[in-house]
């Protein structure tokens, strides 16, 4: 019995080391790209929010800092209690359009952008929320426009046609690609030498 159990054990860390240690040619990356101040910051926040989920502002810079990493997931969890707390804030929804957009999943963005401008756009503002100014506003319609252009693509098989909507929407006017021009003909020497130059006729005085 006792020779079983060594057995187990010795099969159980065999397992162990064959799941847990990378092969010679994997390659280790951070889970989160970012500054090592940066990364401070994300564990100062993150603690924060460990005794306060709710609290909007800390959500927002952690899920900020998430999508500068490249973890549009993460973004998405961290204003999941916040939402529930505050569904009115449309700095909540901004993010989350941003997130869905990062994840390629237009539709979802798109209808989180809507109900930010909507919130936005409310007047008076919802209570408990912070007043959306111009400059937010003129972001918001930016970016649900753009979102609309993409909406019912699959982005992550047609990147390209997503990347040309969202240029036309990113930039104040279209403008399409020129078409080449056609090349000027060149100038015909006349047989014998190459062509002559007419000097200029200098006209003098006729002498009384």
């Amino acid at each position: 019995m006792r020779v079983t159990r060594i057995l187990d054990l010795m099969v159980l860390l065999l397992l162990a080391a064959v799941v847990l240690i990378p092969r010679p040619d994997a390659t280790v990356k951070p889970a989160l790209a970012l500054d090592p101040e940066l990364q401070d910051r994300v564990a100062e926040l993150q603690s924060v929010l460990v005794g306060q989920p709710g609290a909007v502002d800390k959500a927002l810079e952690l899920a900020n800092l998430y999508l500068d990493g490249h973890r549009p997931d993460w973004a998405l969890a961290t204003i999941g209690p916040s939402l529930k707390a505050r569904p009115d804030d449309y700095r909540l929804h901004h993010v989350r359009a941003i997130a869905y957009a990062d994840r390629f999943d237009p539709d979802p963005g798109y209808e989180a952008a809507k109900t930010a401008v909507s919130l936005c756009e409310r007047d008076p503002a919802p209570a408990n929320a912070p007043v959306c100014g111009p400059a937010a506003h003129a972001r918001l319609v930016l970016l649900r426009s753009a979102l609309q252009s993409v909406a019912g693509i699959d982005m992550k098989n047609q990147p390209y046609l997503a990347k040309e909507r969202i240029f036309r929407e990113l930039h104040p006017v279209y403008l399409p690609k020129p078409k080449p021009k056609a090349k000027a003909a060149p100038a015909r020497t006349p047989p014998g030498g190459a062509p002559s130059i007419e000097a200029p006729r200098i006209e003098t005085p006729e002498k009384p």
